[in-house]
């Protein structure tokens, strides 16, 4: 049997920290995208990945992997904003047991209005806390761990997010 390699209190502390932030961060966010713009930050968050994914337009299977969803809550989640006329959905030409989910204007434009908001709440939260040196190391930092946690990733990120 291993002996555990139990945190350090610098350690701890860090891991406390990150605990709080994954935790509160999210939940900030939610709250002025509800506040100022009528919807919630995951439907949001679905919506902006595609947006910024070429074309405007990714598989259902893309867009769950993206969003971290399982199949049934992006599909609820998919609903709600083709309700609101976002979205649609449409079978994939080249294989049609494939759906897409394709932006509509009204969604590129409903996304355009509700992102300053929604960065300039990044920025008051995140950003602003850093100087542009501890912004370029946080950066480099969380990406060694993403690294680790090997999500997929969208090649480049447009400034509406």
């Amino acid at each position: 049997m291993t002996t555990p390699r139990w945190l350090n209190t610098e350690e701890t502390n860090t891991w406390l920290s990150l605990w709080s932030v994954t935790s509160w961060l999210p939940t900030r966010l939610d709250e002025q995208l509800k506040k100022t713009a009528q919807i919630n930050l995951p439907d949001y968050f679905v919506l902006s990945q595609v947006s910024m994914a070429p074309a405007e337009h990714l598989s259902m299977t893309e867009l769950a992997q993206l969003s971290e969803m399982s199949a049934s809550r992006l599909s609820h989640t998919v609903t709600r904003l083709e309700q609101r006329g976002w979205v649609y959905r449409a079978p994939d030409p080249e294989d049609k047991r494939t759906n897409i989910c394709h932006l509509t204007d009204e969604g590129r434009s409903f996304i355009q209005g509700a992102a300053p908001g929604h960065v300039e709440t990044a920025r008051e939260l995140v950003f602003d806390a850093l100087s542009p040196e501890e912004n370029r190391e946080l950066g480099r930092l969380l990406s060694k761990v993403l690294d680790r946690l090997d999500p997929p990733r969208m090649p480049a990120h447009q400034p509406h997010v």
